[in-house]
Parts: C-alpha cells; structure tokens; sequence
C-alpha cells in the first residue's frame, strides 16, 4: 500500500464522516447490538455470525451506490484522470473504508452481544475481505446508474445472489460444499467458523479463494467503469 492510497483512504473515510454514513452506521450498530443480547447465550451462537456477516460485511454493497452516485454529482469521476491516484488505487480505497468500518461494527457487536470464546484473527478477516468483494460489486452495480433510486432498484437481484446461497445452506445435504463457489457462502463459513471453530486448512482455502475473487472482480469494476485504461 503506497501514500497514494493511503492518502484516499484517509480522504474516503473524511468523506463518510461528513455525509454521515458512520453516525448512521454507529446507530445501527447499537440497535443491533440491544436486540442481540436480548437472545438466549445458545442463540447467539448462531445469531450473531449471521448478524454481522449479513450486516457489516455488505455495508459497502449499500453505502458505495450512494457514494458514487454523489461523487458523479460532484464531478469527481470525471476528474480522477488527470490525478496521480490510478484507476485501482481508487477503488480499492474506497473498498478498505468500507471494509474496515465492516470490522469495526463486527467487533463491536461481537464484543457487547457474545461471551464466548471468538477466533478474532479469522472473524476480522473473514468480514474485512467479504467487505472488500460486495463493496467492488457495489460498484459494479452503480457503475452504469443515472441515479440513487435507479440504483436500489438495479441491486436487488443482485443482491439476492448474495443472499439466497447463503439460505440454501440451512438445507442440510451432501452437496453444501458446491455452494462455497458463492463467494458469500465462503465468506460466510469463515466468519461461522470464528465462532464454533474451523481447521486451518479449511479456512485458509476459503481466504484464498476469496483473495482471487477480489483480484479478479477489481479487475473487472476497473475495466467497467473506466475502461482499465489510466493509471497503469
């Protein structure tokens, strides 16, 4: 990571403060986190790896429509060319500020609403680099939308591809390891298995697999949105 990117890491997470993304997110988290300790301990097993998989690891497929819709508004597209940032240097910052308020809510949930033993190196990763695959398919969506509305409406049916995996998986059969090719279903096992334990083995291929998936659809937002032509 160079000063490039950290400089608009800095910038992006400037920008999310301002507009109010993360005092809308705080309050969210909040919300969750009194609902969730409100469940039986034997619940919460189950109920919180859901809750933060579902919740902070997407928070970027939600909030990165309304972002690039305001930075169209604003011009800033059009001008990213003539900056020394590169094409992938900008989205990939764009996906680390998502990310990392992603773990940031995750652990604090984790931490009011669960007592028992976490596996934190595996839960941070599992949702830092879920965040940092549905925020670049957040921008895959937003890429070719006129407008916030236009956006909502175009991100359900691709949201459902991230959802409805995931559910399958409580329909028990000897073919749930096809589902892992979702890469939600992947990242899924990883933040579950922070939980109630998983072989090493087992997560590292799940974190592999989900670092190429990340390569590779970083390759084909920047293509999408600007040709993959500048900044290389």
């Amino acid at each position: 990571m160079n000063i490039r990117m950290l400089n608009a890491i800095k910038a992006d997470v400037t920008f999310q403060l301002k507009q109010g993304f993360y005092l809308v997110y705080i309050l969210l988290t909040i919300i969750y986190m009194l609902i969730v300790h409100q469940l039986p301990e034997h619940m919460r097993i189950v109920v919180v790896p859901i809750v933060i998989f579902f919740d902070p690891s997407i928070v970027g497929f939600f909030f990165i429509g309304g972002i690039v819709m305001l930075e169209k508004t604003q011009g800033i597209l059009d001008f990213l060319i003539v900056t020394p940032l590169r094409s992938k240097e900008y989205l990939m910052a764009k996906a680390i500020s998502m990310a990392m308020l992603a773990i940031l809510a995750s652990c604090a949930i984790t931490l009011v609403a669960y007592q028992g033993e976490v596996r934190w190196s595996l839960l941070i990763l599992g949702i830092g680099i879920s965040a940092l695959i549905f925020t670049l398919y957040g921008f895959f969506v937003a890429a070719k939308c006129k407008s916030l509305n236009a956006y909502f409406i175009k991100m359900i049916p691709y949201m459902l591809l991230i959802v409805l995996p995931c559910l399958l998986l409580l329909v028990q059969t000897p073919f749930d390891w096809v589902f892992s090719v979702f890469p939600s279903v992947a990242g899924i096992r990883i933040v579950y298995g922070a939980f109630t334990g998983m072989h090493w083995l087992e997560a590292g291929l799940h974190l592999i697999y989900l670092s190429i998936i990340t390569i590779v659809c970083l390759h084909i937002v920047d293509k999408k949105i600007f040709g993959g032509s500048y900044g290389e």
